[in-house]
Order: C-alpha cells, then structure tokens, then sequence
C-alpha cells in the first residue's frame, strides 16, 4: 500500500493542470483513525486514502478508497474502505472552501474477530475545508465519523485527513467538444443548455441601460416579470427565454502581446465574479479571442492565454475552480471588420458564456 501511494502521488505531480476545463479532482492524503471512541478518541492507526471527485455537479460526488493499519486492536492488520460519498462545497470570497459530505461503503477487515471486528457496511458523515493553491490545486484538512451497519457490534470510527487534490480532466471531454461547435459565428449565444429550451435567446440593448422601466419588465431583458425566472439581470447580458443570463461580452484590456490583465479592467472581473457568486447554479466558459494581427498560431496561442488569465482572477476573486472553463478561438468569429481600428477593438474580446446544468426549468 505504501508503494501505490507513493506511485500516486508521483503520478499526480506529472499532471498537467494547466488547461483549467476543470471538471474532475483526483486527492490524496494521509491521515490518523481512531476504532475506539467509547471514552475517548485515540488517533494510533495510520493511513492513505486517494479520492476521485466529480466536481461539475452541485452536489459533487466523490469516490474514496482508503487503507487503514491497524496498530491498537490485537488480531486485527488492516481496514480496506471504499466508499461512495455526496460533497458540498460553500464559495467564500476568500481562497478558503469549506464542505462538508455524506456516504456510504463497505469496510473489508483482514484477519476478522468473529463477533467484534467484521467487515460491514457502513455510513459515514464529515466536513473538511480546502485552500485554494496556483492552477486549481487544493490543499484539504478533512474530518469524518463512520458508523458500522449491521454487525453485532457496532462501532463508530472517527477519522482526520490531510492531502492535496489536483484538477484533471475527464475522457468524455471529447463531448464536450461537440457541444463547443454551438459556437460559431453568430451562434455564440445559443449554448447547448439554452438551445434545448429556447432556440432564440433574446437580447439586451445596453444602451438602455440607463432608461428606468417600470413593469411589466423593470430589468429590461425583454422578458415580461412575470415569466422572468431571474429578474435582476444586469445590462448587457443575453438571456434564455426564461429571463435568465447565457451570455456576456467583456471589455478586458491587456497589454501588447500579453495576458496580463491591465489594472484598469481588474474590477470588470470582479464585478462579473460578484455576479457568479450571486448565481451560483451556473457555470461559466471563458473564450478568448483576438483581432487578425499576426499569425494565426500565435493568435490562438494568445487567446488562450488570456482567457485563462481571466478564469485565475475570478477563481482569485472566490469562485469555484469546477464551474469555470476556458477556451481560446484566436482570432476566428470575428463580430466586425478587421479592416478598421475600431473593428479590431471590437474583435479583441473576452465572451462569458453560461449554462444551467442543474436547472429544472422546462
């Protein structure tokens, strides 16, 4: 067993986390158990434990397997534990991320003590909180208490762990490059979310934004209040036919030939972050463009670039890693003439485009 955790943890550090379309975490961590908690807890039995997250969901769920020597229980060697667990996470405006999590597993015990010590089925309950590192890494502090089903004796274990998780991304990703296809020139606005339930979103004017409305649209979506499932939506978003934000073009200014934010733009994150937090049943797609100054491979380059920049500000700004992504197009579907100074200005763009996995709406 230490020989895998060893290979594991090996492994992770070749991981490259460097394309943030985050959507799955693989954890490990080392940590203390204690099986005998009728007086008091005694943390004598080392362990490991790798875990794999799928991070995409509201509730995220998350696969353990966890090894457990033995050292204060005559006869008994090990624990081998695999579980199936729920885990929510809380955003904070800080690069803390508390959660907490619920499942159930089976405990398989070598060299079994017939009537005492038997592998069972079992329920666990914990909470952990996770600290948000460079490229989408966590480090995580996590406790948990597990009660045995069905045995004649049972007993409660209570464990601590210490680990680190790394942002990988899954095979179906191939998937997901289909439903990017959505955003083509002029399409952008329609992601597949969207697409199944309204086929046109509506749009709106930002040059109303400074004319009060009274009903029956006060946030001037298009959308009447009354069938408007998200009324506050600020100026210059595309919304669904139900009211709600898809789709937004920022305004982010970078230096020459770089993907360093100017200062400048650095609230326009923020205040999109704010926004995210505020809607926190969505997830976001960051695509990069450019004009068509340079080569075309540099561009795309560039693009890339500069989107992920943006994604580590709002993730900077408090925002789950797992419901952000980024893309770059380079300098493809441009929404006006590279012929003019102006037209190139409106071509360097960030696009934020948001869907509703989760959502119940019909």
């Amino acid at each position: 067993m230490k020989i895998l955790i060893g290979c594991l943890l090996v492994a992770m550090t070749l991981l490259n986390a460097d394309n943030r379309n985050i959507y799955n975490e693989l954890g490990i961590s080392v940590g203390a158990t204690s099986i005998k908690n009728e007086s008091s807890s005694k943390f004598n039995n080392m362990g490991g434990s790798v875990t794999y997250q799928m991070s995409r969901y509201v509730v995220s769920p998350r696969f353990d397997l966890d090894y457990v020597n033995i050292s204060d229980y005559d006869g008994v060697n090990s624990l081998v534990k695999a579980s199936v667990n729920g885990v929510y996470e809380v955003e904070t405006e800080t690069k803390f991320l508390p959660y907490g999590l619920v499942g159930i597993g089976y405990e398989n015990v070598s060299s079994e003590v017939k009537g005492e010590f038997e592998s069972h089925l079992f329920v666990q309950g914990g909470a952990g909180v996770a600290y948000k590192l460079p490229d989408g890494y966590k480090a995580r502090v996590e406790g948990k208490m597990l009660q045995i089903l069905g045995g004649d004796d049972e007993n409660n274990e209570m464990i601590v762990n210490v680990g680190v998780s790394f942002p990988i991304n899954s095979k179906p990703e191939k998937k997901r490059r289909v439903v990017r296809q959505v955003y083509r020139p002029r399409q952008a606005v329609k992601p597949v979310i969207i697409r199944q339930q309204v086929p046109v979103p509506v749009y709106v004017n930002s040059k109303e934004c400074s004319i009060k409305i009274s009903a029956p649209d006060r946030d001037r979506d298009g959308i009447e209040d009354r069938r408007d499932q998200c009324p506050n939506t600020p100026c210059d978003f595309s919304v669904d036919g139900y009211g709600c934000p898809v789709k937004t073009t920022m305004k982010i200014n970078f230096s020459t030939a770089s993907s360093m934010i100017e200062f400048g733009s650095i609230r326009k994150v923020q205040n999109f972050a704010n926004f995210l937090l505020s809607h926190r049943g969505s997830m976001v797609k960051i695509v990069g463009y450019t004009d068509s100054v340079g080569k075309k491979a540099y561009n795309l380059a560039l693009s890339k670039r500069r989107a992920k920049s943006v994604a580590d500000k709002l993730i900077d700004f408090g925002v789950s890693p797992a419901r952000i992504s980024h893309h770059g197009m380079g300098e493809s579907n441009p929404v006006a003439s590279n012929k003019t100074a102006w037209g190139k200005a409106e071509n360097r763009r960030i696009e934020a485009i948001l869907s509703y996995p989760n959502s119940r709406r019909r």
